[in-house]
């Protein structure tokens, strides 16, 4: 998962936005808004999903976005897509008043993951365009404990990391790294890790990680993220991009 330089930053939008809209654009028919998939069966298998705005057409998003966000909320509620973050105030690709939105999602393998992406509304209609990039299994989630305790209001950033070229960290190193997400985890401070260690080990230059960090401000971000030993030791480097605020997790049902 070499050169992601701009996870995260521009997503997928929903409907989100408070305009009054207009009453016939709320009778749609219902088969329309749904992405039918099957009920995930598979691993751990896990792709960010990074958009592109393609359209200047303002009204034409304006229209489509029931069906956007409602076809989003069904492969919420289906577990194909997971751990979403909102931001209304992007500074990167940002589309007049519409939100971006970070997610990841589950498919069987690629070519599953562009049939799921493929059948929606903003695809169809050449609103946005997707790339994927492989991220592992979902290794720790949010510390929902701590973060209701400290009753946290920061923002988000994701870190998006990757190994250096011919990078092959020791299994201690590893461990170390490990734990010392882990800490940060406990604090709440890194959250939705996506971590695949058998490919850091490969160094396939396919896979690498993510996680988010809860922080006031980038530099805080950057402060946690120098800290980590794979960034102290030089084995892998990372882009830090803001994301808003946690919106959705797993569908628990």
């Amino acid at each position: 998962m070499k050169n992601i330089v701009l996870f995260a930053s521009i997503a997928l939008l929903v409907a989100c936005n408070t305009q009054k809209k207009d009453p016939k654009l709320e009778v749609e028919n219902a088969t329309e808004t749904e992405v039918k998939v099957e009920k995930p069966v598979y691993g751990n298998q896990n792709y960010a999903v990074v958009w592109k705005w393609t359209t200047d057409d303002k009204q034409l998003v304006t229209d489509s976005a029931p069906l956007i966000s409602q076809e989003l909320t069904n492969l919420w509620k289906n577990g194909v897509v997971e751990n979403a973050y909102y931001d209304g105030n992007a500074k990167v690709d940002k589309f007049e008043y519409f939100p971006n939105i970070t997610f990841f999602l589950k498919a069987k393998s690629y070519e599953s993951a562009e049939v799921i992406l493929n059948k929606l509304t903003i695809v169809k209609k050449g609103i946005a365009v997707y790339t994927m990039y492989p991220v592992g299994i979902n290794y720790l989630g949010r510390n929902n404990k701590v973060l209701k305790e400290k009753a946290m209001k920061t923002l988000s950033f994701v870190a998006v990391w990757e190994t250096k070229p011919n990078a092959k960290p020791s299994d201690e190193l590893t461990k170390s790294q490990s734990d010392a997400v882990l800490e940060y985890w406990k604090d709440a401070v890194i959250e939705n890790v996506y971590f695949d260690i058998e490919g850091i080990q490969k160094a396939n230059n396919e896979t690498d990680f993510v996680f988010f960090v809860n922080a006031n401000s980038k530099e805080e971000a950057k402060a946690v993220c120098d800290k980590l030993p794979f960034a102290k030791e030089n084995i892998a480097s990372y882009k830090l991009l803001p994301v808003g605020v946690f919106w959705l997790g797993p569908n628990k049902k």
